[in-house]
Parts: structure tokens; sequence; C-alpha cells
């Protein structure tokens, strides 16, 4: 009987019918530096994930005004980046916290502002 009880066990593994441990995912997101009336903002300015995520974000620089680079910081994550125009960048990291966390360019935080939303 208990043989049959962990064959049958086995066979229920095997079969998927218990969801194995939750691997977090991939979210990849392209955010884009442009101007509108004066503003050089990035778009999307909101990024929502889920905690555990592992997040790749590619930047585009698209501001055909001086100054040619601008910058994408995320200091909750450590994360910081120079995009100059015409030379996209990637930047990653996993969102290991959960909350709203600003983003900014670390070369003209006047410019350019946002926020990662990290939810449970």
């Amino acid at each position: 009987m208990r043989r049959a009880l962990g064959l049958l066990f086995v066979a229920y593994l095997l079969c998927g019918a218990v969801a194995p441990l939750a691997a977090a995912s991939v979210q990849e997101f392209t955010v884009v530096n442009f101007e509108y009336e004066g503003t050089k903002i990035w778009l999307p300015s909101t990024l929502i994930v889920h905690k555990g995520d592992r997040v790749k974000i590619k930047l585009i620089n698209n501001v055909k005004s001086d100054p040619n680079q601008h910058g994408f910081r995320i200091p909750a994550f450590n994360v910081e980046a120079v995009v100059t125009r015409g030379e996209p960048q990637t930047v990653e990291f996993v969102a290991d916290k959960a909350g709203l966390f600003p983003t900014a360019c670390q070369l003209h935080p006047a410019h350019i502002g946002g926020q990662v939303l990290v939810l449970e």
C-alpha cells in the first residue's frame, strides 16, 4: 500500500498536478526619451512589475536638441546609465522589494522623472 501511494505521488508530480516553485518572470520594456514643448521625458514614465521579477529596460534617447546625452537612474535598485542619442542602452535589475521607486536623469534631474511600481 505504501509503495502504491509513493508511485501515485510520483505520477502526480510528473503530470504537473503540483505547481513547481514559481519562477520569477522577466519583464521587458522599451523606454524612449523625447522632448515635448521643451520638456524632456522618458516614456512610458511609469513601469509596473511584481516583486521578484527580473526587469530589462531598453533605453532609447530620441531627443533632437542638445544635450545629446541623458541619464536614467533608479537609486533603489542601483541602476544607472547614460544614454547617448542614437546609441540605445539596456539596464537590468531584480525587483527585490515592493513599493514605488522614483526614476530620474542623474545628469539633468529637473528634466526627466518617472517611477517604478513594484507590486507584492
